[in-house]
């Protein structure tokens, strides 16, 4: 491949991703023209988002609806139901959390509409208008949720929906023609990077973790601590070659895709390599193809190290080929195989207060966070306490701290580690180290401590929720949710 044709396969793919990302931003633009609701006085856009997409979408509808009318745009925890009461008009953007939980910064509002609903019979929102927008993703079982919850706490408040609940499902959005790219490129910065080390941590087959290096074919972007990166994947090459020899296609045909002449071969990059009918135009059918999904991984680096890094682990398909994302990342991506990707600001996951204690929990691929709110500290020379509780499998083939952050841990007079492995002896995870360390916990929370956990959700995250629920008291977490104390970078 020449280094003129990576070029155009650079931009395709940025065109591609941002039409992609687009489409949650735009698929409902068209309709919402029909349907808006426009009376006087100030329109207000609530959102609850985790990691930040709900958010960008509230704000690009508060632009839409700025034409017509002031807006107010809020997270919804900062929204009071009294300020609710007196409003007309409102669009409510809402992703879902867990297992069909509001994301943080929706806590403690939906806490407080449940509970008026349930103590009073009045209509409180009798004059409120209003349209709720969920996002998800339909491979969980909790597709859109809490915005299927908030609607019925809405409507049971006496509120008035102008319109039926809209889903928005990351797993089937699909680029848009012709407006809706060019709206997306306006709002999503796309950019061109490249893998410039694979490095692996530890030494366990079938479970591989590696620390991933990217290089930017540009300036590299602002990010924080916390912050997320949503990749555009590749298929492997092997993988391109054997769907064309299937489908008996010469990979050097040219074919247009946004009125760029790419070959056949750079095309299926990005595409998933479903089977053509055997009749029809095959080029038409293989530009409606759709796109490999997204992949989203949360940064372990900060900008002061001048690169940007990744912790992934290696996932496997039933037939053991490599997953979409970490086998692109840790098995294909080289240095001259240029790809796009997006940082994404997670404010629930920045941490600002530098002269407090922090804890880090995580497990597995959860390193990434915990190392790059540990870099964060280092570069700013703070001097509070850090604690890390960090899990694993095995204490042989599993001892990864020391690669990730070894250059850092003489530089805290502070630090503390913990590791747990469920394979070791005796075999633990994260929440028993924390139940033994329980009144350490509770005395280094008292003294202003924040909590981040990073990983997998789904056994880790809850786990430790639960455990902190026990030790603290429910109330008691609750609060922390609402200091901003607890932030929880978990998939």
């Amino acid at each position: 491949m020449t280094d003129n044709q990576r070029l155009w396969l650079a931009i395709a793919l940025c065109l591609a991703y941002c039409a992609w990302v687009g489409f949650i931003i735009v698929s409902h633009y068209a309709r919402q023209r029909e349907r808006r609701h426009v009376t006087t006085g100030a329109f207000i856009v609530a959102y609850a988002s985790q990691t930040g997409t709900a958010k960008q979408l509230a704000e690009y509808q508060a632009e839409l609806l700025e034409s017509d009318r002031p807006v107010k745009v809020i997270a919804l925890n900062d929204l009071a139901i009294d300020t609710l009461r007196k409003a007309n008009d409102a669009l409510f953007v809402v992703s879902t959390y867990g297992d069909g939980e509001p994301p943080d910064n929706g806590r403690r509002f939906y806490r407080a509409l449940q509970q008026h609903n349930k103590q009073h019979n009045t209509a409180l929102l009798q004059s409120l208008s209003y349209r709720v927008i969920a996002l998800g993703d339909s491979q969980y079982p909790a597709f859109c949720a809490f915005g299927e919850l908030l609607d019925v706490a809405l409507q049971q408040s006496g509120a008035t929906a102008i319109a039926e609940l809209e889903k928005i499902d990351r797993a089937q959005s699909q680029p848009l023609p012709g407006d809706a790219s060019q709206s997306a490129e306006s709002s999503f910065k796309a950019s061109t990077w490249r893998v410039t080390e694979q490095q692996q941590l530890n030494s366990a087959d079938g479970r591989e973790l590696f620390m991933v290096t990217l290089d930017a074919d540009q300036a590299l972007p602002a990010w924080q601590a916390g912050d997320i990166l949503d990749i555009q994947p590749h298929n492997a090459n092997t993988a391109i070659a054997e769907w064309l020899n299937k489908h008996e296609l010469n990979p050097d045909t040219v074919i247009a895709v946004e009125g760029t002449p790419t070959p056949l071969k750079l095309v299926l990059h990005t595409r998933q390599l479903t089977d053509l009918a055997g009749a029809g135009n095959k080029e038409q059918q293989i530009l409606k193809m759709p796109l490999l999904p997204l992949r989203s991984y949360s940064i372990a680096s900060v900008p002061e190290e001048g690169q940007l890094k990744l912790i992934v682990r290696k996932q496997y398909h039933p037939d053991g080929t490599p997953g979409i994302g970490s086998g692109w990342l840790t098995t294909y991506a080289g240095s001259e195989e240029p790809f796009c990707a997006n940082v994404k600001d997670n404010p629930l996951c920045h941490i600002a207060q530098l002269d407090v204690p922090l804890v880090l929990i995580g497990a597995g691929s959860g390193l990434a966070g915990i190392r790059a709110q540990l870099a964060k500290r280092y570069y700013a020379n703070s001097d509070a306490d850090i604690w890390i509780i960090y899990g694993e499998q095995s204490p042989q083939l599993d001892n990864v701290i020391p690669a990730a952050i070894e250059a850092w841990q003489t530089g805290f007079a502070g630090l503390k580690i913990q590791q747990a492995y469920s394979r070791g002896e005796p075999g633990q995870y994260v929440q028993d180290v924390m139940v033994a360390a329980a009144d350490e916990l509770q005395n280094i929370i008292a003294r202003g401590a924040h909590i981040y956990v990073c990983g997998s959700h789904q056994g880790m995250g809850q786990a430790v929720h639960q455990t902190l629920t026990d030790i603290l008291g429910e109330d008691a977490l609750m609060q922390l949710i609402d200091e901003q104390r607890y932030h929880r970078d978990t998939y």
